[in-house]
């Protein structure tokens, strides 16, 4: 959603073009949301959680990749993160019976990733976005979220399954919330 590297200001031509997408964020927020909030009431299997959890990691990395980024900058960073994000949900299906230790620890992993990659963005874009704030300090809410399951990896399946289920939550209202910023983006880029 933000390129931790752009160092340009954004032009109100490409806040118009980012603009356009605004929808797409909004479903992508709405999705984790939903997925978050049904992760966090259904008792689960290992296998399941994983299935689940892949999908939603596939659904993320896709969204992102065709979102624009709303610093004004490329594509080429959402692309890059959302092909991660991709390969994390297709590793994530691809090994039968997922152990509790590997979910914990990719999942953990790339929360950690995540959270740096948007307390960075967020940082690095401070002047062209005026939701930064929001971008630094789910960054470092994902970071401290990441560490935890790497501490304990052997954890509980319930303290994943809550972990998981209110990371995709507060992802969901960050998406959400940023989607109609960039809904009106043309209007505080002049």
């Amino acid at each position: 959603m933000l390129n931790p590297t752009n160092q340009t200001e954004l032009t109100h031509a490409d806040a118009v073009e980012i603009s356009k997408t605004w929808i797409l964020l909004l479903i992508s927020g709405l999705i984790s949301v939903i997925v978050g909030i049904i992760i966090l009431r259904v008792h689960w299997t290992k296998d399941n959680l994983a299935l689940v959890v892949a999908i939603l990691f596939i659904l993320s990395g896709l969204f992102r990749a065709v979102v624009r980024p709303i610093d004004g900058s490329g594509r080429g960073w959402n692309v890059f993160v959302g092909v991660l994000e991709v390969a994390v949900g297709i590793a994530l299906l691809v090994w039968s019976g997922p152990t509790l230790l590997v979910l914990a620890i990719l999942i953990g992993a790339w929360i950690v990733v995540t959270g740096i990659f948007d307390f960075v963005g967020g940082v690095a874009n401070r002047h062209n976005t005026s939701s930064w704030w929001l971008f630094a300090i789910f960054g470092v809410i994902e970071v401290i979220l990441g560490i935890i399951l790497l501490n304990n990896p052997e954890g509980t399946l319930a303290l994943i399954v809550l972990l998981v289920g209110i990371w995709s939550i507060v992802v969901g209202i960050l998406q959400i919330v940023v989607s109609f910023e960039v809904k009106h983006l043309p209007k505080m880029v002049k």
